[in-house]
């Protein structure tokens, strides 16, 4: 079909508008590597083995960052002026809470990544400060989602908190609540207590389900399946589980696993779709989107931490962990980062989900799930994601909000680049990273500066007498 001459020009921008949409630092390997023989490699990124301390400083700058952007205060938007306290008597229908920092304040999914990976930072490190803003945030919520909620009540106007208060979906409610069991197993407070149950309830009974129990969504077809909820749901029922000490949570983790593996997961290639509908009769295309198999690396590494080694199909969770990191680390890039979609390496290199696989090999490497041999992928990637890291303690390419589709264009042309939002993952890679330069159990044998063929290998150690 000859098309109209008005529209050749237009059509004559589009590589480059494509280009523009996700140009990245993407490396010509074939340049880097045709080099005289006795070449020493020019790695793009360190290829060495990071000290503790360099680690930590990076996983300080994004917690600079949050704190800073965390203002936890409620002020009148007519007047200016502060609120101090909540006066249940005397509802201030111009109340808002400080939305200079929003992206801190809020009740959602991505803090609760955050709040749970400063968690593991302090388990790891055994710094309590890295639990400021877990603490600070909780306890600014639930002294103020009372007020805001009879305000909305009184008068209509909604708040900042709604979403808590009127679930709709599992991004409303479960890695949130993850992060504040995590905070209420260290300081037990009656409010949190009573909101871990609400939320108990939502999710074991409330949240739409398949029929065989699989935690499902009703967009973007009337019955769909979304890799993210691996940790939306996941994370939450590992941690009700060891709160509760009751079995059916962990039973009921386990389940969304095997289940949703058996729609979502390809053997053939070891990775997840980011979606599956109930109305493609199982010839549904597939889009291998990076942070959705993060989120399923991260949750499946969250529940093989909490679960007894003993547990029914825990060795089921198991295969499908290692089946998944192994193809992983097959496409990892030269850079040590993953690509955006992971079986495209034309999308431009993405962090989020690169530092949830760095966390997901790096703990599997500590707990011994996976052998030592992948060490190394672990500490590449690091050596990538930290390269991201803005010296304000931003994190840059990081991939924006994205659906589940069903067309490569889509995917191809999600934005990406200084993120508040998806930081969380950088600090649970950053904490495990630090934890597994440091294993006893390992002995790590560093790269030759300057050696023109020397690799980084991990070997178990043999134990001291």
């Amino acid at each position: 079909m000859l098309l109209p001459s008005r529209c050749l020009p237009l059509l004559a921008l589009l590589p480059l508008l494509a280009g523009a949409a996700f140009a990245t630092e993407q490396t010509d390997y074939r340049q880097r590597v045709d080099q005289p023989d006795g070449a020493v490699p020019q790695y793009v990124v360190p290829y060495e083995v990071p000290k503790p301390a360099e680690v930590r400083a990076v996983v300080d700058r994004i917690n600079g960052y949050v704190l800073r952007q965390s203002s936890f205060r409620v002020f009148d938007q007519a007047t200016g002026e502060e609120i101090t306290r909540p006066d249940l008597g005397n509802l201030n229908p111009n109340a808002v809470i400080d939305g200079r920092f929003a992206a801190m304040n809020r009740w959602d999914y991505p803090n609760g990544v955050i709040i749970s990976a400063l968690h593991r930072m302090e388990e790891i490190t055994g710094d309590r400060r890295y639990l400021e803003y877990p603490d600070r945030f909780y306890d600014f919520v639930f002294t103020w989602m009372p007020y805001l909620r009879a305000r909305e009540e009184k008068t209509g106007q909604r708040h900042e908190f709604s979403k808590m208060v009127k679930m709709a979906a599992l991004d409303h409610c479960g890695a949130i609540t993850a992060g504040l069991i995590r905070t209420h197993l260290k300081h037990p407070d009656p409010r949190y207590a009573e909101w871990i149950s609400v939320v108990d309830a939502y999710i074991s009974h409330g949240q739409f389900r398949l029929p065989d129990g699989t935690l499902a969504r009703e967009r973007p077809q009337a019955v769909s399946l979304w890799t993210d909820d691996f940790y939306m749901g996941i994370s939450f029922l590992a941690q009700r589980g060891r709160m509760t000490g009751d079995t059916r949570y962990w039973h009921d983790a386990v389940r969304q696993v095997t289940q949703a593996s058996a729609r979502l997961f390809n053997p053939q290639n070891g990775l997840y779709d980011h979606g599956w509908s109930e109305n493609t009769d199982g010839y549904d295309p597939r889009f291998y989107w990076g942070r959705a198999n993060g989120w399923a690396a991260l949750a499946m590494t969250e529940l093989l931490a909490e679960l007894p080694k003993d547990f029914p199909n825990r060795d089921r969770v198991l295969h499908y962990y290692r089946q998944h990191l192994r193809h992983l680390v097959e496409l990892q890039d030269g850079s040590g980062l993953w690509h955006n979609l992971l079986d495209h390496s034309e999308t431009y290199l993405e962090t989020s989900a690169s530092a949830m696989f760095v966390y997901a090999i790096a703990r599997g490497v500590n707990e011994g799930w996976l052998s030592p041999i992948y060490g190394p992928a672990a500490l590449t990637g690091w050596n990538g994601l930290a390269t991201r890291v803005l010296p304000d303690g931003r994190v840059d390419g990081i991939c924006e909000g994205t659906t589940y589709a069903n067309d490569s264009t889509y995917y191809f042309f999600r934005g990406a680049g200084p993120n508040t939002t998806f930081i969380g993952p950088v600090i649970y890679a950053g904490a495990e990273i630090i934890r597994l330069v440091q294993n006893p159990s390992l002995k790590i044998e560093a790269a030759k500066p300057g050696a023109v063929n020397s690799a980084i290998h991990f070997k178990p150690q043999a134990p001291t007498q």
